[in-house]
């Protein structure tokens, strides 16, 4: 491994590590370019320079979803360097970093592929909107102040439940330790592939997680709850990206046709590590 892309969201703030791992890299006869995502969600993704190898993320677990977005398709392994206050995504900090950095140029690494969802809308027209990726999970949530909202649900064209919830999680294994977790939802090794739908504080005693088929494609729909008052939902795609759902409107949600490869360096397990995680909070 020769060719690396390092992509941040502030450069002023990761300046001098950003120069650090550049320099070491080149130090050892390898390429490097530096890329800022862009302010702007929607906005066209970064520039990947053909024949790169790794995409290395500086920041925190954000920058590294919102990488993930952007590169999507693209095939090429990251791996996250933390400066964030999450770590349950970058592997790396400012401390382990240059080790590291010698044992990829070895080629002493493994890749994971990691399962991601793609949603959209269709309209009332049957009209489908543009999809959007998201590596941890897509929500679904009221869209005007704390009103609870009704939400039907279909898996594969079948009726799955009517929930009256705060809205309702579609979550990625990798996803499963983020608002997935605290939302009371399984925790799941990210190295499988399954679907979580976990409704938010749903307003009923029988309402829990379910896991479905990474197959499965679910479709959601909002439902009027008070008459002559029109009711939306907010959508947010890994944290942004957000769309409006209307009713009439549907939101369709599936495993994307391309994975998320992160590159793993760690000999510890998914258990060991979690049951750390778990003892700090």
């Amino acid at each position: 491994m020769r060719k690396f892309l390092i992509i941040t969201r502030s450069l002023d703030r990761h300046i001098d590590l950003i120069e650090s791992i550049k320099s070491a890299i080149e130090t050892r006869g390898g390429l490097c370019e530096v890329a800022v995502s862009p302010d702007n969600e929607d906005e066209e993704s970064v520039f990947v320079p053909e024949g790169t190898e790794c995409i290395l993320t500086v920041g925190g677990d954000g920058t590294l979803i919102g990488s993930a977005q952007m590169t999507f398709g693209s095939g090429i392994p990251l791996l996250g360097v933390n400066r964030g206050h999450l770590g349950y995504l970058c592997d790396l900090n400012e401390d382990t970093i240059f080790d590291a950095l010698e044992r990829l140029f070895q080629d002493q690494y493994s890749v994971e592929e990691r399962m991601m969802l793609s949603g959209h809308i269709v309209d009332a027209d049957g009209r489908k909107q543009p999809c959007v990726q998201a590596l941890n999970d897509i929500v679904i949530s009221a869209g005007q102040g704390l009103n609870v909202i009704q939400l039907s649900v279909y898996v594969d064209g079948e009726y799955l439940y009517s929930y009256v919830c705060d809205g309702m999680i579609f979550s990625t294994p990798t996803g499963s330790t983020a608002y997935n977790l605290s939302a009371n939802g399984p925790i799941v090794d990210p190295k499988t592939s399954v679907i979580l739908l976990t409704p938010i504080n749903p307003h009923t005693l029988n309402s829990r997680s379910i896991v479905l088929d990474p197959n499965a494609e679910i479709e959601v729909e909002v439902i009027p709850r008070r008459h002559k008052t029109p009711e939306s939902a907010s959508i947010a795609f890994d944290g942004g990206h957000k769309r409006i759902l209307h009713p009439g409107e549907k939101l369709v949600v599936c495993r994307a046709n391309a994975t998320t490869k992160m590159i793993a360096l760690s000999q510890i397990s998914f258990l060991e590590r979690m049951s750390k995680k778990l003892q700090e909070n």
